[in-house]
């Protein structure tokens, strides 16, 4: 297979940030895998992911607080937030960012096929 993209993962459990990560690794996917949301942003640079993963719940801060700010950098990064409790999380995501589709929110935990799918959505949508 040839290279599929560059995706920063931001996701504070380790045992959930790993299988991502060798998920995608295996599919020819570039990963940066973080588990500190500071350390993540301050590492973010403009053009260098194709796509986020990102855990809503993240210690400190929240993944939409910590994408709005990587927005700033770069506004042209796409976006796939995670998280176990999707109906605690879906009015504040609608809120936040009426322009993403719903397929940038998805539910963990996430089997291999659901998780490459929800990311080639991820990358073949326009916003």
């Amino acid at each position: 297979m040839s290279y599929r993209g560059q995706i920063l993962l931001v996701d504070d459990k380790p045992a959930t940030s790993y299988m991502i990560t060798m998920i995608l690794k295996l599919n020819d996917f570039d990963v940066a895998a973080y588990s500190e949301p500071e350390l993540a942003l301050s590492n973010f640079d403009k053009g260098l992911y194709d796509l986020i993963l990102m855990d809503v719940e993240l210690p400190g801060t929240n993944g939409f607080e910590l994408f709005k700010k990587m927005r700033e950098i770069d506004d042209k990064v796409k976006i796939c937030f995670m998280t176990d409790r999707p109906a605690t999380h879906i009015n504040k995501f609608k809120t936040s960012f009426p322009d993403l589709p719903s397929t940038s929110l998805a539910e963990k935990p996430v089997t291999s096929e659901d998780l490459l799918k929800v990311v080639g959505l991820s990358l073949a949508d326009p916003k």
